[in-house]
């Protein structure tokens, strides 16, 4: 999310193409008016980058306030089915498994729905998995001897979490705490004060374990899980999965018991880069990185993305169905490369995307995404369409919000996307002869 800047007044500078930070000549809105843009998602605004409609966060929001994703699968499909065509990709196929599915079983939530089909998907997402961490195990011959015991034993351990067996995991209060305020963001929207002040408890008393775990933190850290246990268990929240999973977890850690960990993409990357990082043969580590990276994720298998979110309660699987294609801000030149808060720096874009892009150069992000000229058109043009339709004036957007945006795109993109306004200006022509007409009569 775009976090909003106090509103500065535009001063009047040249443009031209060696200089790419573009200002309009008379003021606009400043990022406190990022709202002004905001206001327009209501409407149906598509993504600059790929043409497709995004979906307002405030309707979602609203939802999610009214708990409209916790109860029955055929009552959340209804809920869901205004932003169908918004849901995309791999989103989308789930999203037509899960209508399947609750046809059969209209009366279970989402996340049940999710456990129902796990193991199908769990099997075909090990048969997606084990052809690529085969090849790694291969490549790791080529490894120096120094080295072989510590990957044996990291591959041996992936192994055992593919395969469901209990394994020895170190404590680790990071991981912990991180964890645990996730559990609590998830959460927070849709609990009642009382549970929210037993999550601000819980993690409260969690800022208080170490960052190192040994000999003399070690008995600390284990009356710090025990309170915790003692503080959910008294708790409203005592029956949820998410923090009992969590806290269970944490105690054996600390107790070296062994635990069931189920395999993570993102983990096992990680953990191969800190392996590998010290290697100096750097042809070898990208063959193993790049090897990792191509493990199925969530992103681009079915299998991996229900088998992540089927450990996540109902409104966050919803949620996350809608997600990519909600609408954001985007600046057009990014702010770390001096990209201004103001309106004239402004598309709308879906989130994925927009966090996708980061700070990469527009020009860059036009060879990313070679639609993006005539996708930029279908946002201007939907622009142009809402001020016909007095969407702008009822709003108090002003019209010059889309030169600015046209100018903009044109710079960043070394004049590469020279988008039409041509609708725009022939309304302003009959408008303007409109307004002389009453003149002319009073």
């Amino acid at each position: 999310m775009l976090e909003l800047a106090q509103f500065m007044k535009i001063t009047c500078i040249q443009t031209s193409f060696s200089n790419k930070s573009y200002q309009p000549k008379s003021p606009v809105f400043g990022i406190a008016n990022s709202g002004k843009l905001k206001t327009l998602f209501t409407y149906g605004l598509p993504c600059m980058y790929t043409g497709i409609e995004m979906i307002d966060p405030k309707k979602v929001q609203k939802l999610l306030n009214h708990n409209a994703f916790e109860g029955p699968a055929s009552q959340v499909l209804e809920k869901l089915k205004p932003f169908e065509k918004s849901i995309t990709d791999v989103e989308a196929k789930v999203y037509r498994i899960i209508k399947s599915v609750a046809k059969i079983h209209p009366d279970i939530n989402l996340q049940q729905i999710l456990k129902i089909i796990a193991p199908k998907y769990k099997e075909k997402l090990k048969m997606e998995q084990l052809p690529i961490l085969q090849k790694i195990a291969y490549i790791s011959s080529e490894l120096p001897d120094e080295y072989q015991y510590h990957f044996q034993h990291f591959m041996s351990e992936t192994d055992d979490k593919l395969n469901e067996r209990p394994i020895y995991l170190p404590f680790s209060s990071y991981e912990f705490k991180y964890r645990l305020d996730k559990i609590k963001e998830d959460l927070s929207p849709n609990c009642s004060d009382k549970e929210n002040r037993v999550l601000d408890k819980l993690v409260l008393e969690a800022s208080r374990l170490t960052d190192e775990t040994n000999d003399k933190t070690l008995e600390t850290q284990q009356q710090i899980m025990k309170f915790l246990k003692i503080i959910l268990k008294s708790s409203t929240l005592k029956k949820n999965e998410q923090l009992r999973n969590l806290i269970g977890e944490g105690k054996k850690r600390l107790n070296h018991e062994k635990n069931l960990v189920p395999f993570s993409r993102k983990s096992f990357i990680y953990d191969l880069n800190n392996l590998i990082d010290p290697i100096p043969d750097e042809e070898l580590k990208n063959k193993l990185r790049n090897l990792a990276i191509s493990l199925p994720g969530s992103r681009n298998s079915v299998s991996a993305y229900i088998m992540k979110f089927s450990r996540e309660p109902s409104h966050k699987i919803a949620y996350r169905l809608l997600w990519p294609n909600m609408a954001s801000v985007e600046h057009i030149l990014p702010q770390s490369k001096g990209g201004a808060d103001e309106m004239y720096n402004f598309g709308g874009a879906g989130t994925r995307v927009n966090a996708d892009r980061g700070n990469i150069d527009f020009v860059e992000q036009i060879k990313r995404m070679p639609e993006t000229e005539q996708n930029s058109q279908k946002y201007v043009d939907s622009l142009i369409n809402f001020v016909k339709r007095g969407i702008f004036r009822r709003n108090h957007v002003q019209t010059r919000y889309i030169d600015d945006f046209c100018k903009t795109v044109q710079i960043q993109s070394d004049g590469m996307i020279n988008l039409n306004t041509s609708e725009l200006k022939e309304h302003r022509q009959k408008g303007a002869i409109l307004l002389k007409i009453l003149e002319n009569l009073h």
